[in-house]
């Protein structure tokens, strides 16, 4: 798999409502995080995705960095939640049919 970077001007270029100004805002809330590369700052692709959002959530809700922050770090646990919940699944398709009855009827289904 190759990695594919961007700098802070491609970053800017790829999405289309990211300013330098609002980039600088977004780093500086810490709502975003690149990584470096030969002592630059670099944007991976889900860096440029997170910066859509932001984007739209600055534009949509007007809000501030600290709820802009608290937004952001709900989203992070949801998504964390969401591939915890995807590996437990994984692992009950895994096990056998009387062991995933057993556990489907715990939950009520």
């Amino acid at each position: 798999m190759t990695r594919v970077f961007y700098s802070e001007e491609e970053a800017i270029a790829a999405v289309g409502r990211l300013d330098r100004a609002r980039l600088t805002r977004f780093l500086r809330a810490q709502v975003i995080y690149p990584a470096e590369a030969s002592g630059r700052a670099v944007y991976r692709q889900v860096d440029i995705a997170r910066m859509e959002l932001l984007c739209d959530l600055c534009d949509d809700f007007e809000l501030n960095d600290d709820a802009l922050g608290m937004v952001m770090q709900l989203i992070d646990q949801l998504h964390g939640t969401r591939g915890d919940l995807a590996a437990l699944l994984r692992a009950l398709g895994e096990e056998p049919d009387d062991v995933r009855r057993r556990v489907q009827g715990r939950l009520g289904r």
